[in-house]
């Protein structure tokens, strides 16, 4: 199968923005391919403890913390930028328990090259 990654940086700002990654990530986790969504920008702020519970893609629906953990049941690794962090003034501490790793620029680039597919959002 193949190595996909999903740029996520759009964050709680724009919620409307925020669920379509998670959705695309799940079904190509439950797809078997080998998937990670890294988020940088304002996107690192729905990593953020508590962020995902209150943050409603549309009036009526789902909160992204549902969104989350169905990435997350289909394999999804969710990895965070290290500058990005600073931008939010956020520390690794503030990150929820589901984010498997803190990355910087090299690696971020070398993950996009040895990927099949790069997606942002």
């Amino acid at each position: 199968m193949g190595k996909i990654l999903y740029v996520q940086t759009s964050g709680p700002d724009t919620p409307e923005r925020t669920a379509s990654p998670f959705f695309l990530a799940t079904a190509a986790g439950l797809l078997e391919h080998e998937v990670t969504m890294l988020f940088t920008m304002r996107g690192t702020q729905l990593m953020k403890k508590g962020v995902a519970d209150h943050l409603y893609v549309k009036e009526g629906g789902e909160t992204l913390q549902y969104f989350i953990e169905q990435a997350l049941d289909a394999g999804v690794k969710f990895l965070v930028c290290t500058p990005s962090l600073d931008l939010n003034d956020m520390t690794k501490e503030d990150l929820i328990a589901s984010v498997t790793g803190i990355v910087g620029g090299t690696f971020v680039n070398e993950e996009a090259l040895a990927s099949d597919l790069v997606l942002s959002f």
